[in-house]
């Protein structure tokens, strides 16, 4: 009861921050599917990135953190309550552990939220997509939910300590659904044809956010 008390309490202080501070907006949530659970997969160029994806959607969902972040005690417990796993560098890097987990947890009926880039972009713009997010896509039979956030990269670039009063906009995709892929599609190329749609949807997410930045 405390657990679910406090994860709304966090979630909506955030909410609440990003709206006044970075005058958060949030476009096209009618594009969110009902079918649960769901795989967010947003663009990552900044810490911001999993607060402000995890304050806007409205269920809970599991993602990985850095094991360091979770020191000291009571900052660990509210990353955990908030949905937060920790992973220590070396097993972040050990990409079919990290897949098992996440896997896990949509058998378990849990959303998730996974960066396909594999790490922060450090310019800005959106980096190549890793597989893992295909492949979980494929083997869960869960929808991906593009997300794109724009601003987080200018309000907390690598190295800031708190944040700027820089206008954070984040941006519902059109879902990729693997019920839809060509039937008998060889697993390669259906993970191919997930990455290049997107990777596409990214890519008009970003000009749509920037046409409705206004």
């Amino acid at each position: 009861m405390f657990s679910n008390l406090f994860y709304w309490l966090v979630k909506t202080a955030y909410y609440v921050f990003f709206r006044i501070f970075n005058r958060l907006k949030v476009l096209n949530e009618d594009r969110i599917p009902r079918a649960r659970p769901l795989i967010l997969a947003s663009n990552h160029c900044s810490n911001l990135d999993p607060p402000v994806v995890g304050s806007v959607f409205r269920d809970r969902m599991r993602y990985i953190a850095k094991a360091s972040l979770f020191s000291p005690a009571i900052f660990g417990y509210a990353l955990r309550v908030l949905g937060a796993v920790p992973v220590s560098r070396e097993d972040e890097a050990k990409a079919a552990m990290v897949l098992k987990m996440f896997l896990r947890f949509l058998e378990g009926g849990e959303n998730i939220l996974i960066f396909p880039e594999g790490k922060r972009s450090s310019d800005g713009t959106i980096q190549p997509l890793e597989g893992g997010v295909a492949l979980l896509c494929l083997k869960s039979k869960c929808p991906i939910l593009p997300v794109h956030v724009s601003g987080t990269y200018s309000a907390l670039p690598s190295g800031q300590a708190f944040p700027r009063p820089v206008k954070i906009i984040m941006n519902y995709g059109f879902p990729i659904d693997p019920a839809t892929l060509p039937e008998r599609l060889p697993d390669r190329e259906a993970r191919s044809e997930i990455l290049e749609r997107l990777a596409s949807e990214y890519r008009r997410l970003e000009a749509e956010t920037n046409e409705q930045a206004g």
